[in-house]
């Protein structure tokens, strides 16, 4: 029988322990791009990583781990969404923020921010992660033309915002 090996303190060691350690920043951008507030997003991974802990034995490809983390922090965040999305409306508009002279990341994470939730986590999961579109509409339970209309307004937004910028900072 093959013993796993032990770490400082006479604990086992947990491949789970292990992947959170290699993905944990990782996981945490792609929250923060998904969430656009980098407090929601420790809580989205967190609560993903939670929910995903106690379902590691089931998951047979360790490789495809990732996979479930990133469909498990899109997942909850589209039923936070749909729970908040009942919030009052109000008539007057809050003033828009004001994107800082600061690096071209973080002049598109404010541009990210400011898409709506469904459009954001569209962008993010088929550009920064790198899904196909198909996968896409199945992380965010939507059928693929759906998806794809995330996908074309939510770059469509981002171009005219990123674009808004550069006539204002410059080149």
């Amino acid at each position: 029988m093959k013993r796993e090996p032990m770490r400082p303190g006479g604990c086992r060691s947990d491949p789970f322990d292990e992947f959170v350690a290699a993905r944990y920043q990782t996981l945490l951008r792609g929250a923060y791009l998904i969430t656009g507030n980098v407090h929601d997003a420790r809580d989205l991974l967190h609560d993903a990583l939670v929910q995903v802990y106690p379902k590691r034995s089931v998951i047979r490809d360790a490789g495809a781990t990732e996979g479930y983390v990133r469909m498990t922090m899109v997942r909850t965040h589209v039923s936070r969404w749909r729970r908040t999305r009942r919030e009052e409306l109000t008539s007057v508009l809050p003033d828009r923020p004001v994107v800082q002279e600061s690096g071209w990341d973080d002049q598109l994470a404010a541009a990210l921010a400011g898409l709506p939730r469904r459009q954001r986590a569209a962008v993010v999961l088929r550009y920064y992660l790198d899904l196909p579109v198909a996968q896409v509409a199945e992380e965010l339970g939507c059928s693929l033309p759906t998806a794809k209309t995330h996908l074309a307004r939510g770059i469509k937004a981002l171009r005219q915002e990123m674009e808004l910028v550069r006539e204002l900072v410059g080149p």
